[in-house]
């Protein structure tokens, strides 16, 4: 589905520069002036409180008034005490360093089993998190139901879905209403649409996965100018490697936590490839979950 969608959103870019037309008219227009944008990848090496709140306010300090963070380290199915007290004063350091107008989304990345997730969640509402993302594996839609049902913080998640009918599944249960979708996982942006469109129905809100680069953010940026029912968008790239942002022209630009919508045809970008080959794929490029150093972004081999 990925290759697909690789091949979908290039068509899309095409349609739009001959009709020299943004893609989010072809999807039926935009719905608003400006898209709201949050931060991931902002914390780095950060595994104290105190490392954490530090970035947190510089993340602040460029405009964004949303930030995502994952506080648990490489902790998985449980958290041992000392951990979970841990967690909970990473959250309060970063509520505390940046005021209560800051939005606070935790990450939860498929680890825990539903006890320990319900537990966290409960023990983090103090600080009025927007949401908590994937605190349950998603391939178990049972105990992710369970976890939204008995959570008090709104649970998000669908990064990880390919199909309409996985997403059909969950609402039906009208137990999650923060709905994820990844265009690169679902075959494109058209798939993608009319998934926002099912999650519409049941009164969800869609703030799409974008943390796979430059161009998928600008997709995502065409997709969420046209959506009603968009939340929030993904920002990765800014606190990625320094060079991601060359690889194309006219890149996605948030100006104080927001998104200017261009008007520039097609996804808005173009691809710069002489940047492109300076930095080839390798296999050794990958990040294992939960291995550890993983929340450093550290080298690792497959």
């Amino acid at each position: 589905m990925t290759a697909i969608s690789g091949v979908e959103i290039a068509l899309w870019d095409l349609i739009g520069k001959a009709c020299d037309q943004p893609i989010y008219k072809l999807l039926g227009g935009r719905c608003r002036d400006e898209i709201a944008a949050y931060a991931n990848g902002w914390y780095g090496a950060a595994t104290l409180p105190e490392e954490f709140a530090e970035k947190s306010c510089a993340a602040v300090a460029r405009g964004y008034q949303a930030l995502k963070f994952d506080p648990f380290g490489n902790a998985w199915r449980t958290l041992p005490r000392d951990d979970f007290d841990l967690s909970i004063d990473i959250v309060r350091a970063v509520r505390d360093a940046v005021g209560n107008s800051v939005d606070l989304l935790i990450e939860g990345h498929c680890r825990f089993n539903v006890a320990t997730a319900v537990e966290f969640a409960e023990a983090i509402h103090q600080f009025r998190p927007a949401w908590f993302e994937e605190p349950v594996p998603h391939t178990n839609s049972n105990a992710m139901i369970e976890v939204a049902r008995r959570s008090p913080v709104p649970i998000a998640t669908g990064e990880s879905f390919s199909t309409k009918q996985q997403f059909a599944e969950l609402l039906k249960h009208e137990a999650v209403s923060i709905l994820q979708p990844e265009p690169l996982n679902l075959g494109g942006l058209f798939a993608t649409r009319k998934i926002a469109d099912m999650v519409d129905a049941h009164y969800g809100m869609i703030a799409p996965h974008s943390a796979q680069g430059p161009v998928c953010s600008a997709a995502c940026v065409q997709l969420n100018a046209s959506l009603p029912n968009f939340f929030i968008h993904e920002i990765f790239d800014e606190f990625n490697e320094p060079w991601e942002k060359e690889i194309v022209i006219h890149p996605v630009e948030v100006v104080n936590g927001y998104i200017e919508i261009p008007e520039r045809p097609g996804l808005g970008i173009d691809l710069n490839l002489e940047e492109i080959a300076r930095h080839p794929y390798r296999q050794e490029n990958y990040l294992p979950l939960f291995k550890p150093g993983w929340e450093r972004r550290s080298k690792q081999e497959v």
